[in-house]
């Protein structure tokens, strides 16, 4: 903020260069992705630097991208992404300006929390006919853009970082299972007690008080993983825990009253109870009258037990009817629209720091609802007394969101939309299968004692 407010006194006063400025980057996000905070860092940074930055914002197509790139006469295109989907959309992109025979046109600069630098830097750079690089943060894009624009101008010795290579490490060989010879099922239990839920179908619940999930916020992810408080490097500064009683701790009681007194939170829940069974691979969820009404199915896995998610319900030839139960939770939209307002206003701190409580808030609501249901279905007695425990999966079950490990195709996603109908509440999915608000979030609840995370 303080860069930004220099910068801004300056410039009346500082000789504009012949060829109109250091360099101009279109930055956006890539179509089906609704994450903005890490492409807002780079415009930042590099607008703070003196480049210009055309932000064309959020769920942007190739097409839309280049558009913004011929009009506004980019030197640099940046593409951004959060989801494991946008980065085969950003390797679709480099295809199409193959295909449009513009791969030389624009260096592209690619961020994002999905993306890994031998991903971009070897898989991507091989198949693109032009100049790739990988940025790991804000800092990194900035000195990327640096060198893009030394070798656009012909700087002598000017040259781009070189691409690195992927390490391998070398170590035990993975032995999965070959698909003729996987097991039907895992030896997960089938003798575990069935819960008695208070109802089937859905229900609705607005207006949820703060002080009611505030408890389950988890303060070391927001004030690490949101807001950057870490201790400086070689000790000679306050440690995390005097960070935390500091800064985090106060910032936050602000905050916490700020969203009340404003009104920004629009705290909702639609969530419900299903009976079901599983069969192989699938899980099927049933009607009243027994008969199938939806169903999922589920990768298993090649290794260790073979697990799949359909195990932890029992199976259809048992003669028993199981119970799984869907949640989805939201902010609401006033929250993304002030954070939207403290960007515009270049109140970084402020942006920073409540998009990442918003974040966080959504977690904790999720945390509280889905005890709620472990309560409702007669095993909230088993939960730890330690809410940190809760974030270490301290509690019967586990709750799984779709495009994770162990249910990794966000189509399932349309099927818990159909059975919850949360625009009820004010959610919609995209056409790219993310929710909107981004301050939602979504899960399917299983109750087995076994349910735990795993990677299929």
């Amino acid at each position: 903020e303080v860069m930004k407010t220099a910068v801004a006194y300056l410039e009346p006063h500082m000789e504009k260069s012949e060829d109109g400025g250091k360099g101009r980057i279109v930055l956006a996000t890539v179509k089906g992705d609704v994450h903005d905070i890490g492409k807002n860092l780079v415009d930042i940074i590099l607008s703070n630097n003196g480049y210009e930055v055309v932000n064309i914002g959020i769920k942007q197509p190739m097409s839309a991208i280049l558009e913004a790139a011929r009009e506004h006469r980019a030197d640099v295109i940046g593409m951004s992404g959060l989801l494991v989907k946008s980065t085969v959309i950003m390797k679709e992109n480099l295809e199409e300006l193959n295909r449009r025979g513009l791969a030389d046109q624009w260096p592209i600069l690619l961020g994002g929390a999905a993306l890994t630098r031998s991903y971009v830097e070897q898989d991507l750079a091989g198949l693109f006919d032009g100049e790739v690089r990988y940025a790991r943060d804000a800092f990194e894009g900035l000195r990327l853009m640096d060198a893009f624009m030394a070798v656009k101008r012909g700087e002598p010795g000017a040259t781009l970082p070189p691409l690195r290579e992927r390490r391998v490490k070398k170590g035990a060989t993975l032995q999965v299972t070959e698909p003729e010879d996987m097991p039907a099922r895992s030896d997960v239990a089938t003798d575990n007690k069935l819960p008695n839920p208070p109802f089937f179908g859905d229900r609705i619940v607005k207006g949820i008080p703060l002080a009611d999930y505030a408890a389950f916020l988890d303060e070391r992810a927001t004030f690490m993983g949101q807001w950057g408080l870490k201790p400086t490097r070689g000790g000679d500064g306050p440690d995390y825990e005097e960070l935390v009683e500091t800064e985090g701790r106060p910032r936050l009681r602000m905050w916490l009253d700020r969203v009340q007194t404003d009104g920004l939170l629009e705290a909702a829940v639609v969530y419900g109870y299903y009976p079901c069974v599983s069969e192989g691979n699938d899980l099927v969820i049933l009607n009243d009258d027994g008969s199938d009404r939806e169903r999922f199915t589920f990768p298993r896995q090649r290794r260790d037990r073979h697990l799949c998610l359909a195990d932890f319900f029992r199976p259809r030839e048992s003669g028993e009817t199981d119970v799984v139960a869907f949640q989805l939770v939201t902010m609401g939209s006033r929250i993304a629209r002030a954070t939207g307002e403290l960007f515009e206003r270049n109140a970084y701190r402020d942006y920073l720091e409540l998009h990442g409580l918003s974040v966080q808030l959504t977690e904790a609501l999720m945390e509280y609802w889905h005890a709620r249901i472990r309560s409702e279905i007669g095993f909230g007695a088993e939960d730890s007394e330690n809410v940190d425990d809760f974030f270490k999966l301290g509690y019967r079950g586990a709750r799984y969101s779709f495009g994770y490990p162990a249910c990794p195709d966000l189509e399932d996603r349309a099927t818990l939309v159909r059975l919850l109908r949360p625009e009820r509440i004010g959610v919609t999915l995209s056409e790219e299968l993310q929710l909107v608000p981004e301050q939602s979030a979504d899960a399917m609840v299983v109750h087995h004692p076994e349910a735990k995370y795993f990677n299929a």
